[in-house]
């Protein structure tokens, strides 16, 4: 499609049924926040008709409420421990009845794992970035959790890690299988991203990620073994490929899918590029990821080369399976993979080169290899030290949503994007940065926007562009410093829209007018919904460099200041967020109970248990699982993604509780409407040929309107 192309004007649309899971009611009971008896809530589904639907609350057996428009109920009576289950209504009769769950102790529930042993170099492990699927389909959720050892290295950093291991667990705590990713799969947050997801739309999910030799699969059978590619079946499996300092140079490198229910490794193919920028086979490190910039960048080192990213998109429209996506390079050099899977073979849909600083031509392969060139002279850099490509233009992590209104995803890549074609929707120029947010920020204007920090020489530490047109609306900040984190999310009741705020400039702005709007400090690590309204909360983990600890909590802007609304220390176990300084909990998403979030961390004085945190605040507000809500379950795939951001809702909270958007079928995202196409220079406030039309900058802590 490209930019200079059509697209349709974006409205709010309802996700479609097609792109949501089939689930349980997620009921969940735990202690009250004060008083005796037991706090209970559950799911509204995406698919339910909110307006005919009520749900009745039995408790032992007996029925202790009826005819609840709400998803939670504050039960006075209950004991704890106590039994639930949700009876759904439809215009009165009866269509489903839970199956019974018992109420937690605790207000938090506790899972005893399988820690893995002491490593060979020495580590220890504790729980690290988690994902979930539903790996047999039966509408509940399992956790796949991957073990982090304690010498685990940043790509910049010298040192032999111990293995990665990824287990899979039920919300019960029982062990489905455990996968061992081998001495050529280096620990960090940068070497494994493991995407989980029903890719072949059986109704039960899969995991893919990067393997190497020695990688072995659920069964304990190593993962080539699954391979049709003769050349990948005969790789030995003990050959270990890394140098003295931890680095892996050479061999081959693959990319596997594994049922989600065992394990078991169901198809391994080549991973590309490979280290060397070509196609498939072993390659021995040589290509220079820093060339571009003048440094030396190769195998010996292992930085730019080895700094992987990835997620999942629906690229032919939501009635078609999902692909992975699979990146490789964002400094320089960046690859994108697009990879399917049909339930037996893992194959390539494209893959998206971008290899040149200053020219405007990227490379894509289709299916079959097949190199295809593409020029995009209309996508010329806004500014900044990036490109007009995804060259040089890459984050730490990414996001995945339909910007253009088709019904395919893109791929938000922080100061580019893709289209759901590998080609190229825009380069704003503004080159690599720590944090991404995509949203609908602006409620008045249609589509969403992308936050995004920056590091670069010569750039602003922070823009807020359209996500569909990288026509940039505001930016600003001290040019040239790290901004490592930034927030952007809905923390203020008495404005329309989101506020965005970054590390180099704490106090939040407007996304609607680009004012200061709260003259505090928040903080700039994860968002949340915890409390009643439909606002967003704030989590941070609040690592302390020097102990090596964390002291989680969530905060609020009440208005006027930020208050506490739950610290979670010794009473809770002490619980530890993870990836140190960027203090990030293990997972955070709405996987039971209402629409609310779960947080799961590890528990500091034992690292074999996790921590599972649920709300247990009312609320007036019945509003459909997050889970259906397409942008925000895609969130939940690239969650794991290297510097971990949190999910967003693909539509304005706000709007939907006061009735502006459709609630026939819940769950909201911004999709096509039918209004007839316009071209890119038709709408006001859009790019075209790189010149803004208007827009909004902060210079020197002063507004600017171009008109």
């Amino acid at each position: 499609m490209g930019c200079q192309l059509a697209f349709s004007m974006l409205m709010a649309q309802p996700t479609p049924g097609s792109q949501m899971e089939k689930l349980d009611r997620g009921v969940v009971a735990l202690p009250r926040s004060s008083g005796s008896g037991n706090f209970v809530s559950w799911r509204l589904l995406g698919t339910d008709n909110k307006a005919a639907t009520t749900f009745d609350v039995i408790r032992d057996g007996e029925t202790v409420a009826t005819g609840l428009t709400v998803t939670n109920y504050q039960d006075t009576g209950g004991a704890k421990g106590a039994t639930y289950q949700v009876v759904t209504r439809v215009n009165g009769e009866v269509t489903a009845t839970s199956q019974p769950v018992q109420g937690w102790i605790l207000a938090f529930q506790p899972l005893t794992l399988d820690r893995p042993g002491k490593g060979e170099q020495g580590g220890t492990y504790t729980p690290n970035d988690m994902s979930l699927g539903d790996v047999d389909g039966d509408g509940q959720y399992e956790l796949f959790v991957k073990w982090d050892p304690s010498n685990s290295k940043d790509n910049s950093q010298s040192g032999v890690t111990d293995n990665v291991f990824i287990d899979c667990y039920k919300l019960d705590g029982t062990k489905l299988w455990r996968i061992d990713l081998g001495g050529n799969i280096r620990a960090g947050a940068h070497y494994t991203q493991f995407m989980v997801y029903d890719f072949d739309r059986d109704g039960r999910a899969e995991m893919i990620c990067k393997t190497g030799p020695g990688s072995k699969d659920g069964l304990g059978n190593y993962v080539n073994q699954a391979a049709t590619d003769e050349n990948i079946k005969s790789a030995s499996g003990t050959t270990l490929y890394r140098t003295s300092d931890g680095r892996i140079t050479g061999g081959q490198e693959w990319l596997t899918v594994f049922s989600g229910q065992t394990g078991e490794a169901i198809h391994t193919i080549f991973y590309n590029p490979n280290r060397n920028m070509l196609y498939g086979g072993a390659a021995d490190g040589s290509a220079n990821w820093g060339e571009p910039d003048g440094k030396n960048d190769k195998a010996s080192y292992g930085n730019r080369g080895e700094r992987f990213l990835a997620g999942v998109a629906c690229l032919d429209g939501p009635d078609k399976p999902a692909s992975g996506i699979f990146c490789r390079g964002y400094y320089g050099y960046a690859f994108i993979w697009a990879v399917d899977f049909d339930g037996q073979h893992l194959y390539q849909r494209w893959l998206s080169q971008h290899k040149s600083k200053t020219s405007y031509v990227l490379y894509t392969y289709d299916a079959d290899g097949n190199r295809k060139s593409q020029a995009h002279t209309g996508c010329k850099p806004t500014s900044g030290s990036g490109s007009g490509t995804m060259f040089a233009n890459g984050n730490h992590n990414m996001s995945v949503a339909d910007v253009d209104g088709d019904g395919c995803d893109e791929i938000i890549w922080g100061s580019a994007a893709l289209d759901n074609d590998g080609s190229l929707l825009y380069g704003t120029g503004f080159g690599h940065g720590d944090a991404i947010h995509l949203g609908q920020m602006m409620p008045s204007r249609p589509g969403f926007q992308v936050f995004q920090v920056h590091e670069e020489k010569g750039t602003y530490s922070w823009d807020l562009h359209d996500a569909a047109t990288g026509e940039v609306i505001y930016k600003g900040g001290n040019e040239g410093v790290d901004n490592g984190r930034g927030m952007a999310a809905d923390i203020n009741a008495k404005t329309a829209g989101w506020e965005f705020w970054s590390g180099d400039d704490r106090q939040p702005r407007s996304a609607e007018t680009g004012e200061t709007v709260v003259s505090k400090n928040p903080s700039v690590n994860f968002r949340i919904y915890w409390d009643g309204d439909v606002q967003d909360e704030l989590f941070d983990g609040r690592y302390d460099s020097g102990s090596g600890k964390a002291t989680p909590q969530i905060t609020k802007w009440n208005g006027s200041s930020l208050t506490t609304l739950r610290e979670f220390g010794s009473s809770y176990r002490n619980p530890q967020t993870c990836n140190s300084t960027k203090a990030t909990p293990c997972l955070q998403a709405d996987f039971l109970g209402d629409w609310r979030e779960e947080l799961v961390m590890w528990n500091n004085g034992n690292p074999a248990e996790i921590l599972i945190f649920t709300t247990n605040v009312a609320s007036n507000y019945s509003v459909p699982t997050l889970m259906h809500d397409h942008t925000y379950r895609m969130g939940i795939c690239w969650q794991n993604t290297a510097y971990n951001q949190p999910p967003h809702l693909g539509y304005y909270l706000p709007d939907y509780v006061e009735g502006k958007l459709p609630n026939s079928i819940g769950a909201v995202q911004m999709a096509a409407s039918s209004a007839p196409t316009s071209t890119i220079s038709d709408l006001q406030g859009r790019r075209v040929e790189g010149q803004l039309q208007k827009g909004i900058y902060i210079e020197n802590g002063k507004k600017r309107l171009v008109k």
